[in-house]
């Protein structure tokens, strides 16, 4: 006997923490597997989300909510027209704004949600409608119109899979995972619904709740009618053993 510990040593050694950013995937012999941690930095701890782009985005829903309490507050004092022209004139202006506060600060600032161009085509066709027109009803239906032009044109875009309105939408929104095609036929489905919805409000209800879903209804369905576009418009997520 020499004293000694002769005790073999164990073959299994305590199982090792992973490294921070990673999970443990405990295979059959007792060894950490480190895999990627995959609900890291998402506050719904989704893969698929950019937490950057979702924080981007503010400004332009901001802009959005802005646009309606303008119109509401115009229309109640000065009439349906008035309200269109300076709305409309408005967001023209938000264009020089954007460029000088990018300017400025040196930070991207975004108003449009990305669709500068495309929302400058749309408020150019309002100031000309609104300009045009002078009866109330014309002007409650011009949100048909536009709803309707909105729906055309992701339509064409969606027969030449998304290329280009649907490929610009996908980089301002918070997810990484969109098919082009499929964002462009939900948000021609968006423009359509809300074309009706506008159109069901001007011919069957009195103006005053029309001017209220117009403000404040139709920024809501908005969002939602959108929210379901670009959730039926996410990839399949693949599953744990896809190659």
């Amino acid at each position: 006997m020499t004293g000694t510990d002769r005790t073999p040593h164990p073959t299994n050694p305590a199982t090792p923490a992973p490294q921070p950013g990673t999970e443990g995937l405990v295979t059959h012999r007792g060894h950490v597997q480190e895999v990627p941690d995959r609900t890291a930095g998402t506050p719904d701890k989704d893969p698929a989300v950019d937490v950057a782009r979702l924080r981007s985005s503010l400004p332009a829903i901001a802009t959005d909510i802005g646009m309606g309490l303008l119109f509401f507050v115009v229309a109640r004092f000065e009439g349906l027209r008035t309200a269109a022209l300076v709305s409309a004139g408005t967001g023209i202006a938000l264009m020089p704004l954007q460029w000088g506060i990018r300017r400025i600060t040196g930070k991207r600032i975004d108003l449009f949600g990305g669709m500068a161009l495309f929302g400058m085509g749309m408020l150019a066709v309002s100031a000309g409608f609104s300009w045009w027109v002078e009866s109330d009803l014309a002007i409650q239906l011009k949100g048909t119109a536009i709803g309707g032009t909105v729906a055309i044109a992701y339509a064409v875009d969606a027969a030449f899979d998304g290329r280009w309105l649907g490929r610009r939408l996908t980089m301002y929104l918070a997810y990484t995972d969109l098919d082009e095609r499929r964002l462009a036929v939900g948000m021609c489905g968006v423009g359509a619904a809300l074309a009706g919805l506008n159109a069901a409000f001007a011919l069957g209800t009195s103006r005053d709740i029309w001017l209220m879903y117009s403000a404040w209804g139709d920024t809501v369905a908005s969002m939602v009618l959108a929210g379901i576009a670009v959730q039926g418009a996410r990839r399949p997520a693949r599953s744990e053993g896809a190659e």
